[in-house]
């Protein structure tokens, strides 16, 4: 097929199709009205995000990698953990106790307990599959599936009272926030401001999403530890989200050009929004505002099909 018959097809979709993808931010755990210690519902109801995921015969998530063989993604992983345990919390009135063992509850733990034991010594997952987009080879860590795996741990801890959770989910924040060039997952900037990065690159990729959900990590981890470890990495971010967009679209990264997909410029508006509750700061979801008027905007919608489309193809061709 001709690139100019393919972008036509994908611009004529992106208008035509008005349903946006589901992340609904959860209302219920941004009143943070749980028991002191005790981590309540994720930011996001991510069930909807999390409804087609694979399970194994041990009853742990599974991922296909572009060579069609499976793995164990940490990110699959803990997202499949933190909606089980949302949906755990939502069927009751009050939240789980260390006693109750509801199907999402143990749903969580079994995820939880993968990730404790397969936690390395240097506290995080190496991903066995290269990124070549950003040119990076198997063996890597990524921030956020160390901050997903940190709110997986504190709500086993909540669940169990086995402090090795405890203990994983620090590992997990300090790899974290390791610079890069000391084999973390941190991009400092001249003010000493960490940028969580999804997938450690050179030059830095700066991924929006994943910096977001490595962010709620570390701040449900000050939350418990009763200090303000997520700080300046908020600070970074939140100074970054003017380079995220384009005045129609949002990018998904910082490295290329092109604007995100539908799905993924809908996940960033419900992260901001998620974020200014969890940050009790408005300026995210004022932004947030902004960004959902683009996708509201057939023009802007257009747009960025078209742009996103060109990227993949100059993607395709690049690797062929």
């Amino acid at each position: 097929m001709r690139a100019g018959t393919t972008l036509v097809g994908m611009a004529g979709k992106a208008v035509r199709d008005l349903r946006r993808p589901s992340f609904p931010v959860d209302v219920t755990a941004l009143r943070g009205d749980t028991p002191a210690g005790r981590p309540g519902r994720y930011p996001l109801d991510l069930r909807p995000m999390t409804a087609g995921s694979v399970l194994d015969h041990e009853r742990l998530v599974v991922t296909r990698a572009a060579t069609g063989e499976t793995y164990r993604n940490p990110v699959s992983v803990s997202l499949y953990a933190l909606a089980q345990h949302t949906g755990a919390l939502a069927g009751s009135r009050r939240p789980a106790v260390p006693d109750e063992r509801t199907t999402g509850i143990q749903a969580l733990l079994t995820q939880a307990r993968w990730l404790r034991a397969g936690q390395d010594g240097n506290g995080g997952w190496r991903y066995p599959v290269p990124v070549p987009r950003y040119g990076v080879r198997p063996g890597w860590y990524s921030a956020m599936a160390q901050g997903l795996a940190v709110s997986v741990m504190l709500r086993g801890y909540a669940a169990t009272g086995e402090r090795s959770f405890l203990d994983a989910s620090e590992g997990a924040a300090e790899l974290m926030l390791r610079p890069l060039a000391a084999g973390g997952c941190s991009h400092y900037d001249r003010l000493g401001r960490p940028f969580l990065e999804e997938c450690p690159s050179e030059p830095v990729s700066h991924i929006l999403n994943g910096a977001v959900f490595a962010l709620f990590g570390l701040c449900e981890l000050s939350r418990h530890q009763g200090t303000a470890v997520h700080e300046r990495a908020a600070d970074r971010l939140r100074d970054s989200l003017a380079e995220f967009d384009l005045g129609y679209w949002t990018r998904y990264d910082l490295r290329h050009p092109a604007p995100a997909s539908l799905a993924y410029h809908c996940l960033h508006t419900a992260l901001l929004t998620a974020a200014g509750g969890v940050l009790a700061d408005p300026r995210w979801p004022a932004v947030a505002t902004t960004w959902d008027r683009y996708t509201r905007s057939p023009a802007g919608r257009l747009r960025a099909a078209v742009g996103k489309g060109r990227f993949v193809l100059r993607e395709r061709r690049a690797g062929s």
